[in-house]
């Protein structure tokens, strides 16, 4: 029997011939840590046929915290939830699929976490049994920004969420969608939520690949099935985004899913079933000519924004060639470098048929510089440093270093060249890495064209050069666990006739840890 009380949490599912998992999943619910007596179950049953509906009504018997609702099929997971929604009564609301399950302190921890942060929202991690999970989406944070964090990777239903929140705005599900409707959904909250957390240090949600094939996913999809919900969302997020940076990431998430999830099964089909591959190509380049920014290229892996240029402007058989290789599976494209910069030659690179720009292929902007300084030490007012320093990708058959002193608020500089070595710290991991060592001395009585440092602060870095390609980096924060970081004792650079002042030097490492000097004038200090 269900007894009226004001829980926490109320659980939703949505059930649908979820046997033997959803068994499993309830005996999960459960046994939450959270305790019974904070917890009410909402469980819709959508005219499943092989046993589900029975067993929702036995656990009920067992357990007063479970409601069940019997009703016809409604062809998709948003009119059930629907229904729980309208008769849920917690503070917030949890929806869980009938074949997944929850980690024993999944709703604990997700309600400490919004309680403690005044949250509207809180991510679960996940735990992909046979599915693919964002681990990027879930990093553990008390707050996380909508627009500059990786939350919205993640758009699967399992979170939980304020339902003052929900209801506040009048959200619910599409009904007459069933793929891809939590998309919607979610996004919805997403937008509503005035705080964003996220539980990522505990495994909250184990989302499972069914063995006998019964995800809701594997369902075969009309043209209009596979495309509906993403114009949707897009439209949703272009109508309620101003943030320029939000609506970038927002919709480059939306066209990665695009290219993923739609034009790759109509790529596939485009033999067997024409038809279908020409309308999701015809409402895919509206959703490009419509919401399609250059600046969104980077919300994409390189290949992606390759195919989706080729679609959008290329010849179809262009892009139908570059969806058809898996970059995963491939080996390596080769690099090439010219006039400083790199080019990834994915497949078509310089195709003259297929005409595509080198810039897509230009990845110098993702080349990281490795660095790390190794040691420091003193000799007058010189001070030598060591390290080692290379670019991914490039080798050091033709690299060379330079220290930059750098002054912080007007940016003037100098440099003095860094001569190579051997890297010993570096030995085992590479051949092309062996002479990724570099050694400097800095002369600070005379690096500034014979002059000494002038007064001010001045930060180090480091200059990176490798086959043209250039990376400035921050020297110090990176360092030898054993490097010396202790304040030093300032030294004199230079006197002033008759010894009215001085100019002095001091290095320290700033509070991230960067190395920097400071240079003063000031009256000459005593003999003892």
């Amino acid at each position: 029997m269900y007894h009226r009380f004001v829980p926490d949490v109320s659980v939703i599912i949505a059930v649908y011939n979820a046997m033997p998992y959803l068994t499993e999943c309830l005996e999960s619910v459960m046994a939450q840590t959270l305790g019974r007596d904070r917890l009410e179950v909402i469980a819709v049953d959508d005219g499943s046929t092989d046993g589900s509906g029975a067993e929702l009504d036995r656990f009920a018997a067992r357990h007063p915290q479970i409601r069940v609702v019997h009703q016809p099929n409604s062809g998709g997971p948003g009119g059930p939830r629907n229904r729980a929604l309208d008769l849920a009564r917690g503070r917030y609301v949890f929806f869980a699929d009938a074949d997944d399950m929850l980690g024993p302190e999944a709703l604990q921890r997700l309600l400490a976490m919004a309680d403690t942060q005044g949250s509207d929202l809180v991510l679960a991690r996940q735990v992909g049994l046979g599915r693919t999970v964002s681990e990027k989406a879930h990093q553990h944070a008390p707050e996380a920004d909508l627009y500059t964090s990786e939350v919205y990777r993640s758009l699967h239903s399992a979170k939980l969420m304020r339902r003052k929140t929900i209801e506040d705005a009048r959200l619910r599900y599409p009904e007459d969608l069933w793929y891809g409707e939590d998309q919607i959904f979610v996004t919805s909250v997403f937008l509503a939520a005035g705080r964003i957390s996220v539980v990522g240090d505990y495994d909250c949600y184990y989302l499972r690949r069914r063995d006998d094939g019964g995800n809701l996913t594997s369902r075969t999809r009309t043209a209009h099935e596979t495309v509906a919900h993403i114009e949707r969302v897009m439209a949703l997020v272009a109508d309620r985004v101003q943030d320029p940076v939000g609506r970038r990431r927002m919709l480059g998430r939306h066209f990665r899913s695009l290219l993923r999830t739609a034009l790759r099964p109509a790529v596939a089909a485009r033999h067997g079933d024409p038809a279908y591959t020409a309308e999701v190509y015809t409402r895919a380049r509206t959703l490009v000519e419509t919401y399609w920014t250059p600046d969104m290229g980077g919300e994409l892996p390189r290949i992606d924004w390759i195919r989706l240029y080729a679609f959008a402007c290329g010849p179809l058989p262009a892009f139908e060639q570059l969806m058809e290789y898996d970059a995963a599976n491939e080996q390596a494209p080769r690099e090439i470098v010219e006039n400083g910069r790199l080019y990834r030659c994915y497949p078509l690179f310089r195709d003259p048929a297929a005409g595509l720009p080198d810039v897509l292929f230009d990845v110098t902007g993702q080349l990281k510089a490795q660095h790390r300084l190794e040691s420091m030490t003193w000799q007058g007012c010189r001070v030598r440093l060591a390290g080692h320093a290379y670019i991914q990708s490039l080798g050091t058959d033709r690299m060379d270093s330079e220290l930059l002193l750098r002054e912080r608020g007007t940016g003037r500089e100098y440099a003095v060249p860094a001569a190579p070595c051997p890297a010993p710290e570096l030995a085992g991991r590479d051949p092309e890495l062996d002479m990724a060592g570099f050694q400097a001395e800095l002369d600070l009585a005379t690096v500034a064209g014979g002059e000494p440092l002038p007064p001010g602060l001045w930060d180090c870095f480091l200059n990176v050069r490798a086959g043209g390609v250039v990376r400035t980096v921050r020297l110090g924060r990176r360092h030898a666990p054993d490097l010396d970081r202790t304040a030093r004792r300032s030294k004199v650079l230079a006197r002033e006739a008759g010894g009215a002042s001085e100019l002095a030097a001091a290095p320290f490492f700033t509070a991230y840890g960067n190395l920097s000097f400071e240079v003063v004038r000031r009256i000459p200090l005593s003999a003892g």
